[in-house]
Formats: C-alpha cells, structure tokens, sequence
C-alpha cells in the first residue's frame, strides 16, 4: 500500500519502505515502525497537555478501557464469530456502516477509515472484499486495528498512526472516506474534512457520522451537565461539551478534550465542497435524558420486556449493548444524536 502514500512533512511521494519504517527522499524525514505496536508512526507520541497529546491520552485511556481486554484473547476464529455479531447489531440499530456504506458493492473498493478505534468497522468492510487503509490518531487504536486487519480476508488492510488534519495520503486515491464518530473530536474538524475532500477520488464518497445539535442528548442531557457542572461557564463549546461526554478518564486524569456539533445549517455551511447526497438523522434512547441511573432503569425495563443485551457489542463498545425499541428507532429519525451523511465528490 506505500503507493498510497506521501510525506506528511513536505507532501513528496512515494515513500521508501525499510526495515526500520518509512522514509522521504525529499525532506530526509523518517517515519518509524513502533516496534510494541507493529505500525508506522507518522505523527509522533505528542507532549503531554498539548491539544493533540490530550486527544491521544484521552483515547488512548478509553481504548484500555473498551478494547484491550478483548483484543487480548482474539484468534481469527473467535473474531470472524465476534464480528459477525458486530453486524448483526449494527442492523438492528440502523447504523451508519450497514445503511450509508454499500456493503455488498465494496469488493475491489480501496476504502480509507478515518478514527478506527477499535478496528471492527474497517473489518467488517475489509470482510466485504473492500481494500481497506485505516488511520488513527491514537498507537495503541492503530495498532489493534492493524492487528485485527490481519485476521480477515487475506489480511492485506493495513492501518497507520497519523493525524486527520494531514493525511499521509495522495491526492483523489481513495473511492470511500469513512468516518464514524471521529472528526467532531478532532482539534481542527474544518481541516479533517478538507483532507477527506483531498484524497477522494473524483465522483467519490464521504460516509461520515458527525453529532446533531438538535437532539435529545444534546437539549437534554449534555447541555444541563455542561450548566450544573460549570463546565459551559469555563471552556469554549466544543472543549466544554468533550468534557462531559464520551464517559470519564480511568489511567489518567485527561478528559475528552473536544466535541463539536451541528446543526443541519451548519453541516451543510461545514459541507460546502461537497455535494449531499443522503442525509439521515439517527440514534436515540430513552435514557438520553440527564436524570441520574436512567440508563440502569432502561436497560431493566428492557431486560424484563424481553429485549437482552447482544453481544455484537463487545467489540464497539466494550460490552453487550441493549439496542433501541421500534419506537426509539422511529423517534431517533427526528431527535437523535447521530448525522449520518453521504457526501460525494464530483466527477
């Protein structure tokens, strides 16, 4: 896959592959393979309490929390069953990587995952016969994604370390960007989303997953913990909304450092070099509402209804997930949390 690829430092390509990493016979920069992690690092560990150091330790704290414990125990057996699963629920609840991205027309489609995480999503395409490349801003989420890679298909998808501000990537390579949830965290989103415009092909496509302003969680959830907590009163929008979302630092003190939202308004205004294509608003529950141990009580009621945790979870969110009712489906149509996006680039 090198020929994908250019020097994030001065654009050049291609890029020399050695034992040790990649280098750029322009610049003379080298980009190394971590020897723990297995993956090229083409954005160095960043200096603890910089922006990007924070996004990487907030990350890098919640990938130990969600992932590790079951990274630790997979063989390509156990996996292929995990994700099959991870399919079944995403299903279920009419998420993004089964209803926006063309699964069953993905075979031969060289496909880039912006924010990875865990890896499950990029799998599931490469599964599908998509060439995948992944990037992700965190080591150790790079490296369980590359590892995971490795255990589908042919294990010819590769994942990198890098930033989605400069993508290590040529110019129009790409057929599909996709992103889940991703660069609404990043320091500079204005700057992700041009890159993903950068290296589309032209007539390509952005599957993308950004948060909504007007939903219930925001309204009814993120906004009174951002009041009671004073958090709103101490921090522009998106650092104050990354501190009270996205769950709590347990092997550290860094909390989420950003979280942006839109409004269709300014998704489009954000957009604006692409053409949408769909655009489709989802993911809403009960428990969106701040009212302490609502989450508990819903998945008890759910329970006692007959609805059982699925197991699909495990891999995304570190545990077995209840999924939403009927009626929390329909209604996640008007007031969910969730933009799911198709944005094409033209011919």
């Amino acid at each position: 896959m090198t020929e994908h690829l250019r020097c994030p430092a001065c654009y050049a390509h291609p890029l020399q592959s050695g034992e040790a990493g990649l280098s750029c016979a322009a610049c003379k920069r080298t980009f190394p393979i971590d020897p723990s992690l297995g993956i090229v690092q083409f954005l160095a560990p960043e200096e603890a309490g910089s922006s990007k150091g924070n996004i990487q330790a907030w990350w890098g704290d919640l990938y130990r929390q969600l992932y590790e414990p079951t990274d630790r125990a997979l063989t390509r057996e156990s996996f292929a069953a995990k994700l099959a699963l991870t399919e079944d629920l995403f299903r279920m609840r009419q998420m993004l990587p089964v209803v926006e991205m063309p699964l069953a027309d993905l075979a031969g489609k060289q496909v880039l995952e912006i924010g990875p995480g865990g890896g499950a999503h990029s799998c599931l395409f490469a599964k599908y016969g998509a060439k995948v490349t992944a990037l992700d801003i965190t080591p150790p989420r790079a490296a369980s994604t590359n590892r995971k890679l490795k255990l589908v298909g042919d294990g010819s998808g590769q994942a990198y370390q890098g930033d989605g501000e400069n993508l290590p990537f040529r110019d129009a390579i790409f057929d599909i960007v996709y992103s889940n949830g991703v660069l609404h965290h990043s320091e500079n989103t204005k700057r992700c989303l041009a890159e993903v415009f950068r290296v589309l092909k032209p007539g390509g496509k952005a599957v993308l997953m950004l948060y909504a302003r007007h939903s219930a969680i925001f309204w009814c959830n993120i906004v009174p913990r951002g009041l009671f907590s004073g958090e709103m009163f101490r921090w522009p929008q998106a650092e104050w909304i990354g501190r009270v979302t996205e769950g709590k630092p347990k092997f550290g003190q860094t909390k989420n450092p950003y979280t942006r939202v839109y409004s269709e308004v300014e998704l489009r205004r954000e957009l604006h070099s692409f053409k949408i294509a769909s655009l489709r608003k989802s993911s809403f529950q009960w428990d969106n509402f701040a009212i302490p141990r609502l989450t508990q009580f819903r998945n008890w009621v759910l329970k006692r209804m007959g609805h059982k945790a699925h197991p699909g979870g495990e891999l995304v969110y570190g545990a077995p997930f209840v999924a939403e009712t009927g009626r929390e489906l329909s209604l996640g149509n008007y007031i969910g949390f969730a933009w799911n996006i198709v944005a094409e680039k033209a011919q």
